[in-house]
C-alpha cells in the first residue's frame, strides 16, 4: 500500500473516531445546551461525510475537480459554519436555513445525476482539460466540464459567503456579551474563533488538495488536514465548559425582557445605581455580570443594560473594565507595596494578563509604565 492511499485511510479513520466521540460525549444536562448537541450533531456529520469522500476518493485517480470533492467540499463548508454559528446565536440556526444552505448542493447533485445518465464525466487529468476550446469535447462532456467549472466558482463564493456570516455573528454575540458581562474572555469567545478558523484552513488547504494532482503534495496535505480536524474538535468540545457563563445572553429570554425599556432616560435613577455599583464594589467583583446587578437592584437584567448603554454612551463591559482601572491607578498611586497581581486581584481581575492588557486600553501604558511616570513626577 502506497503512503498516499495510507493517508487517505488514516484520515478516514481518524474523522470516524472524532464523529463517534461527538455523539457520545457526556454533556451537562442542562435544556439550553440543547443548541450545543445539534451543533454537534452537524459537526459529527461534517466529519463522517469527509470520511465517506476520503474512503471514495481511494477509487478515483488525481484529477481536478473531482465530482467525490465538488460534493464533500460544500458540504463541509455548509455544515462546519452552521456548527459555528449555532454556537454563537442558536436562534439563527433552523431547520428551514439549514434546509435553504444545502439546496445548491442538492441541485448539483441532481444535474450531476441526470448528467451521468445521458453522457459520461470528463477525466480531468490536467489544467488544460478544464478549457472549452482546445478539447474535442462532445456537448456532453463539454456540459460535464462547464457544470464542474460553474460549481467550483460557486463553492469559492460558497466560502467567502460563509465566512462573512460567521464573522457577522460573532459581531453581533461580542455587542451581546459586552452588554452583559464584564469578562473579556467570554465577550470575545476565543474557543468558537479558534475553531472557525481551523475550518477556514480545512477549506485552503482542501482547494490545494483538489488543485494538485501530485501525490506526495497530496499525502501531505492530507495529514495537514488531519491535524486541523483534531484541533478543531478539541476547541469544538471546549464549550461545555463556559456554556453556563454565557447563556445568560445567547439565549434570547423573552421573560426578563419584561420592561426591560423602562425608565432608560432616568439619569436620576441611574446614578443612584451608578453611585450603590461603586461605593459598594459591585464592579470589583469577578465574572460580575448584568444579571448579578440587576438582581442586587430588584431591576430587569435588560432595564440596567439599557441604562448602562443610555446614560454612560457605553455597554456594561467596557463600564466595568474603567471602574476597575480607575481603581487600579488609585492603588498604583497610593499603595506602591502591592504588587502588580495583588492590584488586578483587588479589582476583580482573575488573571493578570488580562488586568495588563485592559489598563493599556483604557490608559494607553502598561501599569508599570503608569507606576513609573507617575513616581517621576512625583
Amino acid at each position: 500500500m502506497s503512503v498516499f492511499i495510507t493517508s487517505y485511510y488514516i484520515l478516514a479513520i481518524v474523522l470516524l473516531l472524532l464523529a463517534v466521540v461527538f455523539f457520545f460525549i457526556p454533556l451537562p444536562k442542562d435544556e439550553g445546551i440543547r443548541n450545543y448537541k445539534i451543533s454537534l450533531r452537524l459537526f459529527s456529520l461534517s466529519y463522517v461525510a469527509l470520511s465517506v469522500y476520503c474512503l471514495i476518493k481511494l477509487h478515483y485517480k488525481p484529477q481536478l475537480l473531482s465530482i467525490p470533492f465538488l460534493v464533500a467540499a460544500p458540504s463541509q463548508a455548509i455544515l462546519l459554519t452552521l456548527s459555528h454559528i449555532n454556537l454563537i446565536n442558536p436562534q439563527r440556526i433552523t431547520r428551514p436555513r439549514v434546509l435553504r444552505n444545502l439546496l445548491p448542493l442538492i441541485i448539483f447533485i441532481a444535474l450531476e445525476v441526470v448528467q451521468d445518465i445521458f453522457s459520461e464525466h470528463v477525466p480531468m487529468r490536467d489544467y488544460r482539460s478544464l478549457l472549452p476550446w482546445g478539447n474535442d469535447y462532445s456537448l456532453g462532456e463539454l456540459t460535464d466540464v462547464l457544470l464542474r467549472e460553474l460549481w467550483f466558482v460557486a463553492y469559492l463564493c460558497a466560502v467567502v459567503y460563509y465566512g462573512f456570516a460567521y464573522f457577522r455573528e460573532e459581531k453581533r454575540y461580542k455587542t451581546l456579551a459586552g452588554d452583559f458581562s464584564s469578562e473579556n474572555d467570554i465577550v470575545n469567545f476565543p474557543i468558537a474563533r479558534a475553531s472557525f478558523i481551523c475550518a477556514l484552513c480545512v477549506g485552503a488547504t482542501t482547494l490545494f488538495i483538489t488543485l494538485s494532482l501530485n501525490e506526495y503534495v497530496c499525502t501531505a496535505l492530507n495529514y495537514m488536514i488531519m491535524a486541523f480536524y483534531v484541533a478543531m474538535a478539541f476547541l469544538y468540545l471546549q464549550y461545555p465548559k463556559i456554556f453556563l457563563e454565557i447563556s445568560t445572553f445567547i439565549f434570547d429570554n423573552s421573560t426578563q425582557k419584561e420592561d426591560g425599556t423602562a425608565d432608560q432616560s432616568d439619569s436620576s435613577m441611574w446614578q443612584t445605581i451608578r453611585d450603590a455599583i461603586v461605593q459598594e464594589g459591585l464592579y470589583k467583583q469577578q465574572g460580575i455580570t448584568v444579571e448579578d446587578v440587576a438582581r442586587h437592584f430588584a431591576k430587569n437584567r435588560t432595564y440596567i443594560s439599557n441604562m448602562v448603554n443610555t446614560n454612560e454612551n457605553q455597554n456594561f463591559n467596557t463600564f466595568i473594565n474603567r471602574l476597575r482601572i480607575a481603581e487600579a491607578e488609585h492603588l498604583i498611586e497610593n499603595k506602591p507595596e502591592l504588587t502588580f497581581a495583588e492590584i488586578a486581584n483587588a479589582v476583580g481581575y482573575s488573571e493578570q494578563s488580562n488586568f495588563t492588557k485592559q489598563f493599556r486600553l483604557v490608559t494607553g501604558k502598561t501599569p508599570s509604565q503608569f507606576r513609573k511616570d507617575f513616581w517621576k513626577n512625583h
